[in-house]
């Protein structure tokens, strides 16, 4: 679990930091999705698929209320130091909530991440 807590660690980050991470991941699994389809063929998953990446907000929240918060919660009644990283997963995670009911994506060109203007039309 310790090893698990340490990999996830991004999602603990203040929101610049996670924000960044996230898109670094999703910029390699897009990659490995556009090879799924060029290659193999085959229809990645939603999360890997550069045409869904609308969903990335909503898919951010499912994954750190479904094994990050869980994780960190678990953790904190063995050792107390923990809850701040159950709290900061969660404050990352209404982020992800404010984006994902905007529809946000990560290279929407009108809004970014934060939900500013970007002074595109």
């Amino acid at each position: 679990m310790l090893m698990t807590a340490c990999d996830l660690g991004a999602c603990t980050k203040p929101w610049s930091i996670q924000h960044r991470v996230a898109k670094l991941v999703t910029d390699e699994f897009f990659d490995q999705g556009d090879k799924e389809k060029l290659q193999l063929k085959i229809q990645p998953q939603a999360l890997m698929d550069r045409e869904k990446e609308h969903e990335l907000p909503q898919l951010q929240v499912t994954w750190i209320e479904s094994v990050c918060l869980p994780l960190y919660k678990a953790l904190s009644k063995v050792n107390r130091g923990f809850t701040e990283m159950a709290v900061e997963a969660a404050r990352n995670r209404d982020k992800w909530k404010i984006l994902a009911s905007r529809r946000t994506s990560l290279t929407n060109g009108s809004t970014n991440l934060y939900g500013q203007e970007t002074g595109a039309s």
